[in-house]
């Protein structure tokens, strides 16, 4: 073997241990050093930088691996490495791989925006806490990768402000295409700051109903009685009118009871009394709501209006206190001795010559 192939590989070899090193060190990091750094953060109740130390973990370990691979490569024993135009290359390589392994890094870190929410929410009327901090979120990653990419293009030797100039020659067809997008967008602004809903809430339009299950830039997922996922452009959204019914403070229920024609005054005075009495010491009715009144002479029936307000909004006991009343007036009514009307029709033949010729004959 040549003097030149021996020193070559003792140059090889040493490189290789130089990645090695770097490698092991990357673990040493890892494992040992970065939890210790963690836990020592999480001790002194330092939110920010436990955050911050959790986010850029694995970006720091891929950096190190990098580091002592670019130096093992820098010391190999080939000529072409150490030329004007391999450096360049590298340096640049480098510069981007340091710039996407920040930018990983700063979108783990998204959890700051939350915290920084959490500790203004005092000052802040922030009720919409959810949606607020998905909304911002999204913002603060949209922004860091912005400005990643401009980064990048510029390593890339690209000229940012000739690239904007050439973006704007196509301005007017780029502003047009994008319309919707910036309406949609500006009505996801329009949602956040106004909050007539957020996540989880269940709200209905004139044209569908359900569970809000997630607000993006451009659309609301909702979340249909049917179990179906509905996308809604923001824009579309916010021009038509929403009901918030999670925010109901009391729900209605009012319907109408029908009695016979031949139920006595006393015991359709009967009826009405026990009903309202009945109501105003449920437990799950708020008792100054309550109204029930006779409220007309139908076509086949003396209907009682009966009106009320129920502590619970959420559906599922909502009928479970409809039910519940609804069993207590049947035990009204049959206690009372009243019979519920049903549409009915009564038909009187006039006693004529012409009639009273017809009997005795089949019809």
């Amino acid at each position: 073997m040549s003097n030149f192939g021996f020193e070559a590989l003792i140059q090889c070899l040493i490189c290789a241990a130089w990645f090695a090193g770097f490698f092991v060190l990357s673990r040493l990091f890892k494992h040992v050093i970065a939890p210790r750094l963690i836990r020592a953060a999480q001790k002194i109740q330092h939110e920010y930088l436990s955050v911050v130390l959790q986010s850029f973990l694995r970006p720091a370990v891929f950096l190190i691996v990098l580091i002592g691979l670019y130096i093992g490569v820098r010391l190999l024993p080939f000529d072409f490495i150490h030329t004007v135009s391999w450096l360049t290359v590298q340096m640049r390589t480098i510069r981007i791989a340091f710039i996407v392994l920040a930018t990983w890094g700063l979108l783990n870190a998204s959890k700051c925006v939350e915290l920084a929410l959490v500790s203004t929410r005092a000052k802040l009327d922030l009720r919409a806490g959810d949606t607020v901090v998905r909304f911002l979120e999204r913002i603060y990653k949209a922004i860091v990768l912005l400005f990643s990419c401009v980064l990048i293009v510029t390593e890339l030797g690209y000229n940012v402000n000739s690239l904007i100039a050439g973006l704007g020659l196509g301005g007017l067809t780029f502003a047009l295409a994008a319309q919707d997008s910036a309406s949609n967008f500006f009505g996801g602004l329009v949602i956040i700051l106004e909050r007539p809903f957020e996540i989880g809430d269940w709200i209905s339009t004139a044209t569908l109903e359900g569970s809000v299950e997630d607000i993006t830039f451009r659309s609301t997922k909702i979340r249909t009685l049917a179990n179906a996922l509905t996308v809604v452009p923001n824009s579309r959204l916010c021009s038509e009118p929403i009901t918030n019914w999670t925010r109901m403070k009391m729900r209605l229920a009012k319907f109408s009871i029908g009695l016979t024609y031949d139920t006595p005054k006393a015991t359709v005075e009967a009826v009405t009394a026990d009903i309202r009495t009945m109501l105003e010491q449920h437990p799950d009715v708020h008792a100054d709501t309550v109204q029930v009144r006779l409220d007309e002479f139908a076509a086949s029936s003396i209907d009682i209006a009966v009106q009320f307000y129920t502590k619970t909004t959420q559906i599922v006991e909502f009928r479970a206190v409809k039910e519940d009343i609804n069993l207590k007036i049947m035990d009204i009514m049959a206690k009372e001795g009243a019979s519920f009307a049903f549409p009915s029709r009564s038909i009187y033949l006039e006693n004529s010559p012409a009639l009273s010729g017809l009997k005795g004959e089949s019809l």
